[in-house]
């Protein structure tokens, strides 16, 4: 799995405007029911990204252990089924303001290197390999109520500005993307700000 975060440097801002999502997966699951390739993800709930609030569109699973530099994102509730059309979904995202934009890659990819390849993959269609950079933070998803299995994703970002950007499948069945979008307090601001991104970088996982 994998995710996507922007960071703007003004508190409050909406960062994601639209989203628009082509040839992914159709089924009929909770929360969404019923849905094709061509619709759109449900909002994200109010308040945003924290624990408990739910990841996909099509799955119940919440997030968990958030870390608070990303409390209160804007998020976007991609379709975990997704990971079977890894090949050809894409997710074309509208933002409206210069922000830090992050992908989320799942900690099973775990060989060296693999998970950059990955989001390089994702990537692709917005800058060369390495535009997106591990930032040594990590959101989790848990798939279990007792929190028995909470699963880990690594945050790889980069400051981009307001503009149109696609988001494209990990080219592997079993794993799939999710988009966020960040609205900072300022304690947010001051980590994620100019010169945020190399602190976040040379942060250790615990």
């Amino acid at each position: 799995m994998a995710l996507v975060i922007a960071v703007s440097g003004v508190a409050s801002a909406t960062i994601i405007t639209h989203v628009e999502r082509s040839e992914g997966a159709s089924g009929d699951r909770d929360p969404v029911g019923p849905y094709d390739g061509e619709m759109e993800p449900l909002p994200s709930e109010p308040g945003g990204l924290a624990d408990g609030v739910i990841v996909f569109s099509d799955r119940t699973y919440p997030y968990a252990n958030t870390p608070a530099e990303l409390i209160g994102a804007e998020y976007i509730r991609t379709y975990n089924s997704d990971k079977g059309n890894a090949d050809t979904v894409t997710y074309v995202v509208t933002t409206a303001i210069d922000a830090i934009l992050a992908v989320g890659i799942d900690d099973r990819w775990d060989a060296p290197g693999d998970q950059q390849v990955r989001v390089d993959m994702i990537t692709s269609a917005i800058g060369p390999a390495g535009t997106f950079t591990d930032s040594g933070l990590d959101v989790f998803i848990r798939e279990r109520e007792d929190g028995s299995r909470d699963r880990p994703l690594s945050v790889f970002t980069a400051g981009l500005p307001a503009g149109v950007y696609t988001f494209n499948g990990t080219g592997t069945d079993g794993n799939n993307f999710m988009v966020l979008g960040a609205i900072p307090e300022p304690a947010t601001i001051a980590l994620l700000g100019l010169g945020g991104l190399a602190l976040l970088r040379n942060r250790k996982r615990g």
